[in-house]
């Protein structure tokens, strides 16, 4: 691990995550999702936001993008094009997005980034959500439904969903 990284690490767990009551969701009971990922797994998620369309949840998608802001791709959904310069020297987000993330209050976030990356991994810890779900084990996360390498993200969503309208909470 790079010593940005380990400071990075560090600086993130002096951060407080917000409180909510953290509670688990079915799919049937889902009404605001956001999605964090990276620009490069935007096609991957389009069948996820059109099977929430279908059944009335709203998506929004927090976009990291690490390029120049004027070639940052404009899909056709609601979403947050989050570009280098919103992020700190250790790739913590700035309050501004926090807050701007904030403002909405979401049922499940889904961190798409992997553990080694560290923007997507702050976005989670400091959004508020009452349920978070990753790919891979944090204590930032409430649910982790492995990813295999071979698995790309849509299939990974579709696993995402298939688990969702297993969880009974009644």
């Amino acid at each position: 691990m790079s010593v940005i990284k380990n400071i990075s690490t560090y600086l993130l767990s002096k951060k407080e995550s917000p409180k909510t009551v953290k509670q688990f969701f079915s799919w049937n009971q889902l009404s605001k999702v956001l999605i964090i990922c990276y620009d490069n797994q935007l096609s991957d998620i389009v069948d996820f936001i059109n099977a929430c369309k279908v059944d009335n949840i709203s998506v929004h998608v927090a976009v990291i993008f690490n390029g120049k802001l004027e070639q940052a791709p404009k899909p056709h959904f609601e979403h947050s094009i989050l570009d280098q310069k919103q992020f700190s020297f250790f790739n913590l987000p700035n309050e501004t997005i926090i807050q701007n993330l904030n403002t909405k209050s979401f049922d499940l976030l889904i961190n798409l980034g992997d553990r080694h990356q560290m923007q997507s991994l702050a976005l989670s810890k400091l959004v508020v959500a009452k349920c978070k779900l990753s790919n891979f084990q944090n204590s930032i996360f409430d649910i982790t439904i492995d990813k295999d390498d071979s698995m790309n993200i849509s299939n990974y969503l579709k696993q995402v969903i298939l688990y969702l309208k297993m969880i009974r909470t009644k």
